[in-house]
Formats: structure tokens, sequence, C-alpha cells
């Protein structure tokens, strides 16, 4: 904390008219009025009168003086005024004792005439110092009043605790077992308020999926997208270190970022929110999707994600126009990892590596360039690149040993299998009896043996 300076006030008292004006000169050009601002007396009686009145910090006295003497005035002066700096001076006496007797009668320092230009200095620059360190220590000793104050309303506030834990105690018995019995209530209760933690954050991941499953149930030719771009998502936020907090946004955000598709008026709104190349220019499905969601404790930093999907780097997007990093990581992560996977859906003649070179040219205007630098790198590690062959067959065409090259969605929406399942017996029966029930929705695709 940045101390306030304020100006020192300096008294001489001394009958000599001359060394005063000495004084006055020496001082008023060595330290300046917003440092020092100056007193004269002529007598130790007006000395005090100054004293009383104007409350100096360094007093400069004289000690052979008419009427009352130095040594009297030092007397007084740490009687009426404990916390000035005082230094009395005399002309040179080798035989004198004054010094002694200076320290004696309470003075903080002594001068021999003629007063010497630097020791002066000397003496009001290191008094001056010494009422810095001191006003330093007074500020603190402020500080830590206070926290002192709020240490002790803690305190206090821990012990009507303890009062009360006390009488609850003593409610239930002095015996040990009472005493057993109340910890044991105590551990349920934290494990009940951990259950409910946990059971919040089932329930905020519960309805995120519910949201998810009903973005799905309205996009059959793209099921799954969400979820593939909440994984691309995911892997560039962790690459770009951001912390958990902000990665489960992103995740959520990803997961959620076509919700306003769903809420579009018609199929060819829809379709047309869906066309990463139209939609972004002609949909406004992320302010629909950012309504339905702020309102929600818990999603107020997702709906800012997703209001900012058409954002565009260099600042040609919508809705704000905003540029560069202003707009919200997450927006620039998902945009990036939603165009891919839609065009990847869109042009199935297209490779990955295509895709991405397409999407490159976008790169700097569109996308960020560390967000797409990220995304090469997933779209290289995951093996996404060398595009698998595949080849699709009904559900009554599966046999044992064929691996899924897609998920499996029924035609409510369930995601019955994962990309990478491979066919079993039982997973087989298990599949032919849901489709009974809920039947398998579109084609499935498998690997093509190598």
């Amino acid at each position: 904390m940045e101390l306030t300076q304020t100006a020192k006030k300096f008294l001489c008292i001394d009958d000599d008219r001359t060394l005063q004006l000495i004084v006055k000169q020496i001082l008023a050009k060595s330290f300046g009025p917003q440092t020092l601002e100056l007193f004269q007396a002529v007598t130790g009686e007006e000395g005090l009168r100054v004293i009383g009145t104007a409350k100096p910090d360094i007093i400069l006295c004289d000690i052979q003086m008419p009427g009352m003497n130095g040594f009297e005035v030092c007397k007084q002066i740490r009687e009426i005024h404990r916390h000035a700096a005082v230094i009395l001076m005399s002309a040179y006496d080798a035989e004198s004792d004054n010094a002694i007797k200076a320290s004696e009668a309470g003075a903080d320092a002594y001068l021999s005439k003629p007063l010497k230009k630097g020791e002066l200095i000397f003496v009001v620059n290191f008094v001056l110092r010494v009422a810095h360190l001191n006003d330093a220590i007074y500020d603190k000793n402020k500080q830590l009043e206070a926290s002192l104050t709020q240490l002790k309303q803690f305190h206090q506030k821990l012990a009507a605790l303890n009062q009360e834990l006390i009488a609850d105690k003593r409610r239930l018995g002095a015996s040990l077992k009472d005493m057993t019995e109340l910890n044991k209530q105590l551990e349920e209760k934290n494990t009940q308020i951990s259950s409910m933690v946990d059971e919040l954050a089932n329930r905020f991941d519960s309805t995120v999926g519910l949201l998810a499953n009903i973005i799905e149930l309205h996009q059959a030719e793209h099921r799954g997208h969400s979820e593939r771009v909440a994984e691309i998502a995911v892997y560039i936020a962790e690459k770009l270190d951001l912390t958990d907090y902000q990665i489960r946004n992103v995740k959520t955000a990803a997961r959620l970022h076509e919700l306003g598709i769903v809420a579009l008026p018609t199929q060819e709104k829809r379709d047309e929110a869906m066309d990463e190349i139209k939609g972004r220019k002609l949909s406004n499905h992320p302010l629909v999707g950012e309504m339905l969601l702020k309102g929600f404790p818990g999603f107020e930093m997702v709906a800012d994600i997703i209001r900012h999907l058409h954002e565009n780097v260099d600042g040609s997007g919508t809705p704000d126009g905003l540029y560069g990093d202003r707009i919200p990581v997450g927006a620039r992560i998902i945009s990036a990892a939603s165009f891919f996977d839609h065009a990847r859906i869109a042009n199935k003649d297209l490779t990955s590596a295509e895709i991405l070179e397409k999407m490159d040219e976008k790169t700097g205007l569109a996308f960020d360039e560390q967000v797409m630098a990220f995304l090469v790198e997933y779209i290289r590690a995951s093996g996404s690149s060398k595009e698998e062959k595949s080849m699709e067959c009904s559900v009554f065409a599966l046999s044992e040993g064929m691996e899924l090259a897609s998920d499996i969605y029924s035609e409510s929406g369930i995601n019955l299998l994962r990309k990478g399942t491979v066919i079993n017996q039982e997973i087989l029966n298990q599949i032919l009896k849901f489709h009974n029930v809920d039947p398998i929705a579109g084609s499935i695709k498998v690997k093509q043996p190598s």
C-alpha cells in the first residue's frame, strides 16, 4: 500500500535571527515546501506556544537563550509533544558536557555551532526517514488492527458455533456413546451433502444429455455430430491449457451448440442452419440457442459461447462482429470443429485432409490459426485423415466379428452402440430384440475387412 506523503513541520527556536535565516534558506533549498513547512521562534516561551498550536514534527532549539534555556524547553516538549524529534544546539565548548545534558533532557540529537550545512541536512534527512518509517509502521499497524478485528469477529463466530456444538453435545448427553453417535450423524450429513453435490452434477449432465438427444432426434442425417464435435473441442481445449471449468463449459456448449436449430420454425430453416457455408450467413440459430439457455442457472457461460459461434476472427461474422481474442475461446474452438464435421458429413467423397485444405483457406479469416493447428493435430492423431473403408448393411445382416464404423441410433434417438464396437452373439441378440421395440434408424455402417 502506497503511503500518502504530507509535509513535515519544522520549528527553529533561537534568538539569533541570522542563524534563523540561514537555517530557513538551507532547508527550503534542500527539501522544498512539499517536504518541510518551516516555523520560527526567538525564545523558549514563544517556541512552546508555537508547539502547542502547530504541533511540529522536528524542533531545532538553541541551548543558550534569554529566559528559558534549551534544556528546559526540551523537557517541557517531552511532556506536551512526546513524538516530536528534538535537536539541541550550542556553541562548541571543549569543556562543556552539553551533548550529555541534551541526551538526559530527552533530545534526539545534538549539533555544535556554528552549524554546518551538511550536518544539518543529514540530521533533518535522517529524522524525515525515521518519520517516514514510523508512518509506514503506523499504516501497517492500522492494517494489522483491521485484520485482528476481522480475526476477532471470526473467532467470535467460531466461538458461537462451538457453543452451539457444545449445547448439542450436552443435549445428547455426556457419555462417549452419545458423542460417537453425534460424530456419526455429522459424517452422515457430510455424505448426504456430497451425494447431493454429485446428484446435482448428474442432473446437470442428464439435462445436457436430454437436450443433446432432442437435438439428435431432429437431425437424422447428422446423428453423432454433437458428440464428435465435443470430442474434438475437448482435445483442442486441453491443448490450449484451458482450466477444467472452461473445458467443462466448452464440452457442454459443443454438445448443445445446435439447440437453436430445433426451435427453428420449418425443416427448410433447419436444413439451412446445418449447412455451415450458407448457415453462417443466413441462420440465427446461435442466438436462439443462447436465448433458450441463458435463463437457466449454470448455463450462462455455455449460452455466451453458443451466441458467438458464427463470429469470424477477422471481424466479419455475426451477431456482434467480434474479432480475434475478443471472440470467446470456446466459440472459436466449436466453430472450427463443427464446420469440419458438417463438411465431412456433407462431402462423403472428400477425405479429411481435403476438407482441412479447404478450411485452411479460411484460417485467419473465419477460423483461429491456433485452433486450426490443434484441429489438424487431432485429425492426424485419431487417424481420421486416413479414410477407413466401410459398407452399409441392415440390422438383420449383422454378424459376429463385424466392427461398427459409426454409432447406431434408434428412431427415438437412443445411442445403442458406439463406433468401434465389435459385434458378438450377445450384442447381436440384444440389438435384434431392441429393434422390435424401437427400430434402428437408417442403415448400419461396418468396417470392411482389410
